[in-house]
């Protein structure tokens, strides 16, 4: 029955259907307590493993809110999270029992200003950015490739997606951050930082690669030149099926693709327009996957790319299983040419949240021996069954590398390939076996050089956006020689350490604890 306004002006609601619950809506937005049946869902994020308990979380709208967010926290003396896509792999937002989570959700705005800058609020989502670009603007950023994840984290941590060896990070585009800072005398405000005002360039730096959640509440993003999209992309699903897939063979598949990045991933290779993810399941998901996306009309690259790899090991076969947390199949074997959003959308997968545990490293030489024999025997492990584990080995370089570690936070500018350990369970029960495996599986990968990916020539430490709390020196693998100019940006423009987690960037001389009050010493 449809809803009618009566004479006197008052909505008629059908029988039997309440009226809403008061939002509680304020200044800073809607608060939602632990009495609010959105609480729990709210408390959570894309890992299931963490479930938060807040004080409250506020989500809000608009910068204002956000400010006065942040004003009503630090008032009560509470620590503040913020959550943007809510796809934090560990429990740096959820983790704050008694605090208030920042939800920037609702914030979701793409624009252009009068001087050509294309603004993204802080709570868009890589698909909101993808469509709202295109279709608006024809431009488009070089993120990632799973849509849900929120651009708040995913730029400041230095974000990469399937055109980024063709056209850079998304930081090499960023020019201004807005976003809401705590001060000495423990006042809030809103603060834009540009590239190009010598006042704030040292913000806007430490957000090009430092990672979320550090300095304060991002608002928006600004972005100038961005590069248009490919008109039409090759897509290509091909596997081989474990069953047939020997040690000596698999030796060849890692050889063949590592000398193939390293040939092909200088700036300026012809091969820029590829981008490859090789998805080394666990032998109990049946095959062995290779995702590929070439940019343009011309197919060829692919086709060369594909025999390149496959020498030696024998033909690749289609893809019958998912792999990973894919839900289905996403291309043909042969390869499809379709247009860049079509298949942007069909490679656009996040996949049910479920309990995970992730690790990663970046690669500047082809695999060692030894790690390829630790890798083999962590993926045919008898002892272990899960076909959601994987590790999955991503090209890298090529525009990625045409600029210097340290004009942006991103110190890792020398890297052929780029690794994401993964497993994937939904029964709690479940967690001390898959972790037991992964930690397994990662430290016996760099046992050679103390069980971490460090910087030695053949690895390059590891990626903040996809954090590790196992981590013993996570300053040294995540940022390298930057870590001190970022300790300067976190001492001018958070010096109560407002804004913290268990691997937050820390005030130079100090090691705060997470539940440190703010402004306390």
């Amino acid at each position: 029955m449809p809803v009618r306004q009566s004479a006197a002006g008052a909505v008629a609601r059908p029988p039997g259907l309440a009226p809403a619950a008061d939002p509680g809506v304020s200044p800073a937005g809607i608060r939602v307590g632990p009495s609010d049946p959105r609480y729990r869902t709210l408390s959570m994020g894309f890992n299931q493993r963490w479930v938060g308990e807040p004080a409250y979380i506020q989500l809000v709208s608009s910068t204002a809110q956000a400010l006065a967010a942040v004003r009503e926290a630090i008032r009560a003396g509470l620590r503040i999270t913020v959550r943007g896509g809510g796809h934090c792999y560990e429990d740096f937002v959820s983790g704050n029992p008694g605090g208030v989570i920042i939800d920037m959700s609702q914030m979701h705005g793409v624009s252009r200003s009068a001087d050509g800058t294309f603004w993204l609020e802080g709570g868009c989502t890589n698909w909101d950015v993808y469509t709202e670009l295109y279709k608006r603007y024809d431009v488009t950023l070089p993120g990632g490739s799973c849509y849900s994840v929120g651009v708040g984290g995913h730029v400041a941590g230095g974000g990469y997606g399937l055109l980024s060896r063709q056209l850079g990070l998304t930081v090499d585009y960023l020019s201004a951050v807005e976003l809401v800072v705590v001060s000495r005398d423990r006042s809030a405000s809103v603060v834009t930082a540009r590239r190009d005002d010598p006042r704030t360039a040292d913000l806007l730096w430490g957000h090009t690669g430092g990672g979320g959640g550090n300095f304060g509440v991002i608002t928006r993003y600004g972005f100038e030149r961005l590069p248009r999209p490919p008109e039409d992309v090759w897509l290509s699903v091909v596997a081989w099926d474990w069953d047939s897939m020997s040690e000596p063979r698999f030796r060849r598949l890692l050889g063949n693709y590592g000398r193939f990045m390293a040939a092909h991933s200088h700036p300026g290779s012809p091969y820029s327009r590829l981008f490859s993810l090789l998805k080394l399941t666990h032998r109990s998901a049946g095959q062995i996957v290779l995702v590929t996306q070439v940019s343009g009309a011309d197919g060829s690259l692919l086709d060369s790319f594909l025999a390149a790899i496959s020498r030696g090991v024998g033909p690749p076969v289609a893809q019958t299983r998912p792999a990973g947390r894919e839900l289905a199949v996403v291309a043909s074997a042969d390869g499809r040419r379709m247009p860049w959003l079509q298949a942007t959308q069909t490679l656009n997968g996040s996949g049910p949240n479920q309990r995970g545990k992730y690790k990663s490293a970046y690669m500047i030489t082809p695999f060692p021996a030894r790690q390829v024999t630790a890798i083999y025997a962590a993926l045919s492990d008898p002892g272990y069954e899960n076909p959601q584990a994987l590790l999955q080995v991503d090209s890298y370089g090529c525009q990625v590398n045409a600029r210097e570690p340290g004009v942006t936070a991103v110190a890792q500018r020398s890297s052929i390939m780029k690794l994401q350990y993964q497993t994937y369970w939904t029964d709690p029960a479940d967690d001390g076996v898959n972790l037991a495996w992964i930690r397994r599986f990662y430290r016996s990968v760099y046992a050679a050089s103390g069980g971490t990916p460090v910087p030695n020539g053949i690895t390059d430490g590891c990626y903040v956006n996809y954090p590790d709390v196992d981590l013993p020196d996570y300053p040294a693998l995540y940022y390298k020689q930057n870590y001190r100019a970022l300790q300067l940006v976190k001492a001018r423009w958070d010096p109560i350490n407002a804004f913290r987690y268990s691997q937050s960037i820390r005030l130079p001389g100090r090691t705060p604890a997470a539940h440190e009050v703010p402004g306390r010493t």
